[in-house]
C-alpha cells in the first residue's frame, strides 16, 4: 500500500510537469505570425516565333584601302651578301688575269674613230607628271639616317617612305621629285659612284 508521503511525491511531480508543459504559453500570450508581403512576379510574354530581321547598314562603312605588299627586299641583306661574293670574285679575277698577260702577248688597242653625235634638244617638261629616284629600302634606321646624311651634304633633295613588304615594314630613300625625267636618269651614275647603290627612275605619285 501506498504511503501519504509517496502519494504527495507523485502530485508534486504531476504538478511540475504541467508547469513545465503550459507556463511557457502562458507567458508568452497570443503568438502572431508575420508574413511579408510580396509583389506578384509578371508573366513573361510568350514568344510568338517571329524572328524580325533588318539589313545591314553597308553604306556608312567606311572602305579603308590596303596597301599592298612588296616583293622588295632590305639593301642592308643585299649589301652584306654581296660584299662577300664580290671579295671572292676579286681574288679568282686577279688570278685569271695574272695567267692570261702571261700567256699572251700585249697587243695595242685599236684606234677608234671618234664619231660626230648631234646633240639632242632638251625634253620638255611636263607639268601634269613628276619623276623620282628610289634608291632602295632599309631595315635598319641607322644606315637610312646617315645615307640621307650623305645625300643631302651632296645637295639632292631626298626623302622617305615606309613600305609593307614580305620581311616587314621598310623604309624606302627616295630622291626628287622632277619635272624632266631625263634629268633624273642623268643622275643615276652619280648616285651610284656616291652610295654605291643603282636606283631607279619611278613615275612620283603624291599622297592624296
Amino acid at each position: 500500500m501506498s504511503t501519504p508521503f509517496q502519494n504527495r511525491l507523485v502530485g508534486t511531480i504531476i504538478v511540475a510537469a504541467v508547469v513545465i508543459i503550459f507556463l511557457p504559453d502562458v507567458l508568452d500570450g497570443e503568438k502572431k505570425s508575420h508574413q511579408t508581403d510580396f509583389e506578384a512576379i509578371p508573366n513573361a510574354a510568350v514568344f510568338s516565333g517571329k524572328l524580325t530581321t533588318k539589313p545591314f547598314p553597308e553604306d556608312k562603312l567606311i572602305h579603308k584601302k590596303s596597301e599592298p605588299t612588296s616583293n622588295e627586299r632590305a639593301i642592308d641583306d643585299i649589301v652584306a651578301q654581296k660584299t662577300a661574293l664580290i671579295a671572292k670574285k676579286q681574288s679568282d679575277n686577279v688570278e685569271a688575269v695574272a695567267a692570261k698577260i702571261t700567256s699572251q702577248p700585249q697587243n695595242k688597242p685599236p684606234v677608234q674613230i671618234a664619231q660626230k653625235t648631234s646633240k639632242a634638244l632638251p625634253e620638255k617638261a611636263i607639268a601634269k607628271e613628276a619623276w623620282v629616284i628610289h634608291l632602295g629600302s632599309f631595315k635598319d634606321k641607322d644606315n637610312v639616317a646617315q645615307l640621307l646624311k650623305k645625300l643631302k651634304s651632296k645637295g639632292y633633295i631626298a626623302f622617305t617612305k615606309p613600305i609593307k613588304t614580305k620581311q616587314g615594314v621598310l623604309t624606302k630613300v627616295i630622291i626628287g621629285p622632277e619635272l624632266i625625267k631625263s634629268a633624273m636618269v642623268k643622275k643615276l651614275p652619280a648616285l651610284k659612284k656616291l652610295t654605291g647603290i643603282q636606283g631607279k627612275v619611278a613615275y612620283f605619285e603624291p599622297k592624296k
